[in-house]
């Protein structure tokens, strides 16, 4: 037995070395097939990304779809995927594809945007929302979130949050103009005119700008009330990219400005090149009633109108205009054939209460305002001229009470201020006529109202020199306005300068005259 014992321990220890030299065949073979996967995996998103590189948006999703069955856990193959299908024009399938990537690798932030991306070319902004808030969750610097959320924010008008994505994103140090634009839309809305001023300024710096961006700064800045930036911005486009809008928009903007040569030369500039565009005819002929010209004005504006009847603005200048000149009959017509075709339109209703209150009729006025602002409940200058009525009517407290609420939506109104400062002058409240005038005059330098009320306190604060100095520049801003010419009248007899006083006094009586018939 003892030598049998040899030969079998042999055959024991071949027999295991042959076991282990099997199983570490099919270990290194595992290995080797899932090597070979993982490098077929690869070579397939490589080559799926140069299809798509190579807008070869059909081979690429076939490709890919292939591979996502040999490679169910790669979660790029699934987000090239996506990709592929959104170029195709295939979103139900792109999102699908981005979730099932998201579904694999929760912690990719790209995954999130690429599938709110999709959402919000799809029209779903609510979930797309909520996918870059995912992004931003996993990585709050990620710059692609939080400039797509801040677009969305902005343009929803969710000023502080947009702000805090773009600032997050180091807006303030891109050269990027579409950025920059974004972040001074997003300064100016939060309330931080100087941040915006000055962000705007740096765009404007940037060599080469295109022509669209220099037109899109200028609207931005003209909508926040810088007309200086935002003339320098249309007139920086070059004249061979000019067009109409751009011509029409410079011409705004100096108007504005009261730069009206300027305005008129980029008005022509409009004419010249489209000679029927009525929004040229219109904007000459309101330069023309601010500047006193109320013949040139109608002329214009009527031409305007009859080249674009059925535009309801048109019909509103002309009615105002008329309104203005005091040919009242003629201003009924026009506000009857529009409201004929627009019965809705706030600034038709507005204007036929401004129609009704010049001819002395505050009680039908008040029933036009309201019926204006049913329509636009937050329309400020058809709030202001409610006001206007009530104060006619003698009901004090409803005036206070709508010019309260303008302020509540539009704090800066200057209007709004001066009216309350005229009712606080009658009242006998000079403490706080006087605060509301001051605070008019800084939002609106130019404000008529206020501008004469201080004039009046200066007049009865024994300082007739100054209240000239006022009453002499209002003349000019408003110089068919017969009580800035009689005010104009008192002060001069005050600083004994009869002949002038006269003639003022003369051209208020003049004035005064077309009211006081139409009135009776």
């Amino acid at each position: 037995m003892k030598a049998s014992l040899w030969p079998a321990c042999r055959n024991a220890r071949l027999i295991g070395a042959a076991a282990a030299l099997l199983l570490a065949t099919r270990v290194l073979g595992a290995q080797s097939a899932a090597t070979s996967r993982r490098l077929s995996c690869a070579s397939s998103l490589e080559r799926g990304k140069d299809l798509l590189d190579r807008r070869q948006f059909r081979q690429a999703e076939e490709l890919l779809v292939r591979a996502a069955g040999v490679c169910p856990s790669v979660a790029e193959i699934f987000d090239t995927l996506g990709l592929a299908y959104d170029f195709d024009g295939h979103p139900t399938e792109a999102q699908a594809a981005y979730r099932r990537a998201i579904s694999i690798d929760t912690r990719n932030a790209g995954f999130h945007n690429n599938l709110a991306a999709s959402l919000l070319r799809s029209g779903n902004q609510a979930a797309a929302i909520s996918e870059f808030r995912q992004a931003l969750e996993i990585d709050p610097a990620n710059k692609t979130a939080n400039l797509n959320l801040g677009s969305l924010y902005l343009a929803n008008k969710q000023y502080k949050p947009a702000l805090r994505c773009f600032q997050a994103a180091a807006v303030e140090r891109s050269e990027d103009p579409v950025a920059l634009l974004e972040l001074t839309g997003a300064y100016f809305g939060a309330g931080n005119a100087r941040a915006g001023r000055g962000t705007a300024e740096r765009l404007a710096k940037i060599p080469g700008l295109a022509p669209a961006v220099h037109f899109s700064l200028g609207l931005q800045l003209a909508g926040y009330g810088e007309y200086e930036l935002a003339a320098q911005q249309f007139a920086a486009i070059p004249a061979s990219d000019r067009d109409v809008a751009a011509d029409l928009n410079l011409g705004m903007a100096y108007s504005k400005l009261r730069r009206f040569e300027e305005a008129r030369e980029a008005y022509d500039d409009a004419l010249r090149r489209d000679p029927a565009n009525p929004d040229a005819f219109l904007r000459i002929g309101l330069d023309a009633a601010a500047t006193g010209n109320d013949g040139a004005a109608l002329d214009w504006i009527t031409q305007a109108h009859t080249k674009a009847p059925d535009r309801p603005d048109i019909s509103c200048a002309l009615a105002q205009e008329l309104i203005r000149v005091g040919s009242f009959e003629r201003a009924h017509d026009a506000l009857r054939s529009a409201l004929a075709d627009h019965p809705a339109e706030p600034s038709l209703r507005e204007a036929q209460g401004n129609l009704l209150l010049r001819e002395g009729r505050p009680e039908e006025a008040v029933e036009a305002y309201l019926e204006s602002l049913r329509s636009e409940p937050r329309r400020a200058s058809a709030r202001v001229s409610l006001a206007s009525a009530y104060a006619r009517l003698r009901q004090s407290d409803k005036a206070t009470s709508e010019l309260e609420r303008v302020l509540r939506f539009d704090p800066q109104n200057a209007a709004a201020k001066a009216q309350l400062g005229r009712l606080a002058l009658e009242a006998g409240r000079r403490d706080a006529a006087l605060d509301w005038i001051k605070q008019a005059l800084a939002a609106d330098p130019d404000n008529i109202t206020a501008n004469e009320d201080m004039a009046l306190l200066l007049e009865r604060a024994g300082k007739p020199d100054q209240a000239q100095i006022t009453l002499a520049r209002l003349a000019k801003l408003d110089p068919k306005n017969p009580r800035i010419h009689y005010l104009l009248s008192r002060v001069l007899a005050q600083l004994r300068r009869p002949e002038e006083a006269k003639a003022e006094f003369e051209m208020s009586k003049k004035l005064q005259a077309p009211q006081d018939r139409h009135s009776e």
